[in-house]
């Protein structure tokens, strides 16, 4: 049997690696476990933007406090991100303005540094881009994208320093508990003993949770990211969300872009296995991806496409995470169901996570609002717009 440890980490992914680091940072003896390498599901295949357009105060905190420490990072953590401050432009239809408006108007008094601008600055500040359509958009110069297996690396690693185990390769079957309280957990190299375990395995965390009868309303759901290759000219490109479109885009190194959808009814391609999914992109979606990028962005037009990949959300109802203690098992706590938020927040989470471990819980503290038992009484978190992946 593995020597014993005060909390063991499960999942290696963004949220994982962070908790396991601020918890390393805290003095407490962590292990860290994950079935493959670091960052090998979701987060490795994540378009890794780094936004902060949230509609409620306190994902737009979290959103921020992560921005610092991505510019910070290696001051924070330790390592480089690999991170690019390209800029990040929501465009708005006109039927979206004034809920546009409300949200940069929330964003602003948190600290973020964002506005509102006009189609014609949109065309300033990204000459390629096509204005039509777009009434208004929200502008963040101090955002843009990371290398996400990079991150996670770095995380995983600096956690180690402070003396954290990590063992890769290694997956867990389940939870083990006794009396009421976790005591550690099962898997095929064995049986660790903890304290305390945080579930942060993204889509696998309601599989693990339910070896003890916890139900977590967490899915799987498959998302394609498409890429394609700019022409010369197309030489400098912001990160680009539009409503009209459904669409983001990231630049990539190469001369390349990451195109992703941010409708609704992707969520509809529901995974009922985490271990297998078609991880190729649909030949469908790199068709239609390419018509709307060419809208927006006409140069596009001398563009080419250079495939891409399938990944996977966790995604909950109100498609905000759970967050906190799991009732009914003391010591026994989960950080998933990010829902394509995952990235962009890690960090955060990572030091909420690890504040709520060490110091217990208060209602006042922001990650209440991602209790489990929000579902159990019906709640949920409110998105102010019908695109909930925007947030």
């Amino acid at each position: 049997m593995a020597a014993s440890t005060d909390v063991i980490v499960v999942g290696g992914g963004i949220n994982g690696a962070s908790i396991a680091f601020n918890l390393a940072k805290e003095g407490l003896k962590v292990a860290l476990i994950e079935k493959d390498f670091i960052a090998a599901g979701p987060t490795g295949r994540s378009s890794a933007i780094v936004r902060q357009h949230y509609s409620n105060e306190v994902t737009a905190r979290m959103a921020l406090r992560s921005l610092r420490i991505f510019q910070n990072f290696d001051d924070a953590v330790g390592g480089d991100p690999d991170y690019h401050q390209a800029g990040f432009l929501l465009a708005a239809r006109p039927e979206d303005v004034e809920q546009l408006k409300a949200n940069v108007a929330l964003q602003q008094a948190v600290g973020i540094n964002t506005r509102v601008v006009s189609p014609q600055e949109v065309k300033e500040l990204e000459p390629h881009v096509s204005i039509e359509g777009i009434a208004a958009a929200a502008y963040e110069p101090e955002s843009g994208y990371a290398d996400p297996a990079a991150a996670t690396t770095a995380y995983a690693q600096r956690a180690k320093k402070l003396g954290t185990s990590l063992h890769l390769g290694t997956r867990v079957g389940s939870i083990r508990v006794e009396e009421g309280r976790v005591t550690g957990v099962e898997t095929d190299k064995g049986a660790f003993q903890a304290g305390a375990v945080v579930v942060a395995a993204g889509p696998w965390t309601p599989l693990i949770t339910e070896t003890i009868g916890i139900q977590l309303p967490i899915r799987a759901s498959r998302h394609q990211v498409a890429t394609y290759k700019r022409p010369d000219e197309f030489d400098r490109l912001m990160v680009y969300a539009g409503f009209a479109d459904e669409v983001y885009i990231r630049p990539e190194t190469g001369q390349l872009m990451l195109v992703g959808s941010i409708e609704p009814e992707e969520a509809e391609d529901e995974i009922a296995n985490p271990d297998s999914f078609n991880e190729r992109v649909d030949f469908d979606i790199v068709a239609d991806f390419s018509e709307r990028v060419a809208h927006r962005y006409p140069v596009m037009e001398r563009g080419t496409s250079a495939g891409g990949w399938a990944s996977l959300y966790d995604i909950t109802p109100d498609w905000h995470p759970i967050m906190g203690a799991l009732p009914g098992v003391e010591g026994l706590y989960c950080a998933a169901g990010t829902s394509g938020h995952g990235f962009k927040l890690g960090p955060a989470v990572g030091e909420m996570m690890a504040d709520l471990i060490v110091n217990g819980e208060k209602d006042e503290a922001d990650i209440s609002m991602f209790r489990f038992e929000r579902f159990v009484k019906g709640g949920g978190v409110e998105s102010r717009y019908e695109y909930s992946i925007v947030g």
